[in-house]
């Protein structure tokens, strides 16, 4: 990793899209289809997806 200096101070800001698997584990878990557990199960997994993304992108995490 470097040690890059900047002479300023950066954010990224904005927001990702949400997976479209994702969007239908909602849809599913407000119809009754799919129990709160499934739910978070597909959260974290779409949130360890999104980690590993901005890694591979140069992100600093």
């Amino acid at each position: 990793m470097s040690n890059l200096q900047t002479p300023f101070r950066y954010d990224y800001v904005g927001s990702f899209l949400r997976p479209q698997n994702l969007k239908q584990a909602r849809t599913d878990f407000a119809d009754g289809k799919i129990t709160r557990e499934e739910l978070t199960t597909i959260e974290d997994e779409a949130i360890r997806d999104l980690v590993a993304k901005q890694k591979e992108l140069g992100y600093s995490a």
